[in-house]
């Protein structure tokens, strides 16, 4: 085989970390390998997949070996690692340079010195192939997150390199948006055989595509081989059964025999006509919840960046306190626009918008945050202390919190925060940021809590955990309002859903009805099972029919 990326006895430290993040690792990558490194939140996946790009090797103490193509990384020149190895991150709007998409697209061959009429030749296929044609001359700053996404790879993969690195490209997309991005790679792997290695927590779309999974735990790798049984040895391991997509756990949880364990809703489909399995719903009716006041109202809300186009339209919402409503649409829908206004933290051009009956931004600030907290979908934005313990203790300070060391206590313990308490903030992967940020914003112990992308960046464990955590909270009073991309976790936790669209909110609906009269934005187990259990959203919502055949032995 053609080896293209090998590690030998890799192990890595963080400056003033006592444990290894990495530990003896050893891995092989072949030529036209699709890899998915998956693994809980701080496992090493973000620090392994940077050792294998030379810019983006992390400083600390390093031993072992990198190879690339034969050739130790650190022999290799910014000109040959920028043709050899390509890097898309999660945060679409961190990559781009220029200010117009061809202009990022010659950049990358500018840098590099092609002469400049190869430079149009290689744009013009590039874009064509990649259907971007039409965007060459709009700004960047006006394209989606999915467009925005699509022109970063396009960048990357202008100069033609070997390896393409992918650190959860699509954390940041909307359901629809991640598919047609997945559709993308699943070109460039098929059509061109490019080598793809890839970190992801949204297992069910890259491991359908994937034909290796790399599982870390304990700073070590614990599997390399098939997605479908690597899935299956985790359903043996308790600390990792969440992290098995949708529609496998179906299957597996169920015990149900089939030639090869499905992970994509086709290959599920595909098993359950074959095998004839039925399924009956477990669902039970919701608990009625009386009515109550509204904590927070908006009344004819606008506002647009331009002058010309509303992102948010003549918004109305009224939200019950108690509630928990998450609202779901495509990037660049206003989803964010709309949140940093209820939160109080940008003024409306037109409308109103009240929190217990008082202009939200005419709340004093002090007054405002110990009632109101607020999640940013990047939470680094208010980091400033040299340390976890000290940003609990700033925002305390500024919660003017009665006991203060009790409550930063009861929060840390809630998000199991205590091993990273002596760590920079910013020295902290991006899951374990959001539960930061996650943290900070709970320490007020809100009235209202606003999320913007809660589970952004976490792994499956801690998704779940989070979803449990805020389930409580809500449960105890504090009302919730959420944008997300996560259909699973809306679906899971929230009362009330609703959509985003053309500037205002979509009819809200019980979170149910929602989800399963929405053909898109759903869940996978939805659209796997929506013939036989119409409104099923979950594993749990429903129950394999017979008891005989069809089955695996414990």
């Amino acid at each position: 085989m053609d080896q293209l990326i090998q590690t030998k006895q890799l192990t890595f430290t963080y400056p003033n970390a006592h444990i290894p993040v990495l530990q003896d690792v050893n891995l092989t990558v072949d030529r036209g390998q699709f890899v998915v490194i998956a693994g809980a939140t701080g496992s090493g996946k973000t620090t392994l997949l940077n050792h294998f790009k030379k810019e983006l090797l992390p400083n600390g103490q390093r031993s072992g070996d990198v190879l690339i193509q034969q050739r130790s990384i650190d022999n290799f020149s910014k000109l040959s690692s920028a043709k050899t190895v390509g890097y898309v991150g999660q945060d679409p709007t961190v990559q781009p340079i220029m200010t117009t998409v061809i202009a990022e697209l010659a950049f990358s061959l500018e840098n590099v010195g092609v002469k400049s009429d190869e430079i149009e030749r290689r744009v013009a296929e590039l874009a064509n192939y990649l259907g971007l044609d039409q965007l060459l001359h709009h700004e960047i700053h006006d394209l989606s997150g999915g467009q925005l996404q699509l022109v970063n790879l396009a960048s990357v993969l202008i100069l033609r390199p070997e390896i393409l690195l992918f650190d959860e490209p699509t954390a940041q997309l909307d359901p629809l948006s991640t598919q047609h991005f997945f559709d993308v790679l699943q070109r460039l792997h098929q059509e061109l055989g490019m080598t793809i290695v890839m970190v992801e927590h949204n297992l069910e779309t890259a491991l359908s595509l994937a034909d290796t999974m790399l599982l870390l735990q304990n700073h070590r790798i614990t599997f390399q081989g098939a997605p479908a049984v690597g899935i299956s040895k985790m359903m043996n391991d308790p600390k990792l059964t969440a992290f098995i997509p949708e529609v496998p756990r179906l299957f597996l949880e169920n015990r149900l025999q089939v030639k090869q364990l499905p992970i994509s809703v086709a290959e599920g489909q595909t098993a359950i006509t074959s095998a004839g399995l039925r399924f009956k719903s477990t669902i039970t009716k919701p608990r009625v919840i009386a009515p109550t006041q509204p904590i927070l109202t908006a009344k004819d809300v606008s506002f647009s960046f331009d002058q010309r186009v509303n992102v948010v339209d003549h918004l109305s919402l009224t939200l019950p306190a108690g509630d928990w409503l998450s609202i779901v649409g495509k990037n660049g829908s206003g989803k964010s626009t709309l949140l940093t206004m209820l939160a109080g933290l940008q003024v409306p051009q037109h409308g109103k918008i009240k929190f217990a009956k008082q202009k939200v931004w005419k709340i004093p600030t002090a007054t405002r945050i110990s009632e109101l907290s607020f999640l940013s979908q990047t939470p680094a934005l208010q980091f400033g202390a040299e340390t976890v313990r000290d940003e609990f203790r700033q925002q305390a300070g500024q919660l003017h919190l009665g006991a203060p060391e009790k409550r930063v206590k009861i929060v840390i313990d809630q998000l199991h925060l205590n091993d990273l308490l002596d760590q920079n903030p910013f020295d902290l992967s991006s899951g374990q940021q959001q539960l930061l940020g996650i943290g900070l914003a709970l320490l007020a112990n809100p009235k209202l809590l606003i999320l913007d992308e809660p589970t952004k960046g976490l792994d499956p464990a801690a998704r779940q955990a989070l979803g449990d955590l805020l389930t409580t909270i809500n449960q105890a009073g504090t009302t919730i309002l959420m944008a997300s991309h996560d259909m699973a976790f809306c679906a899971a936790y929230s009362r009330h859903s609703a959509f985003m669209f053309d500037g205002h909110l979509n009819t809200i609906l019980p979170t149910r009805t929602f989800f399963s009269a929405n053909f898109f934005f759903t869940t996978a187990i939805n659209r796997l099972l929506r013939r036989q259990v119409q409104d099923a959203l979950l594993v749990s919502d429903v129950q394999f029919l017979s008891e005989g055949t069809n089955r695996y032995d414990k």
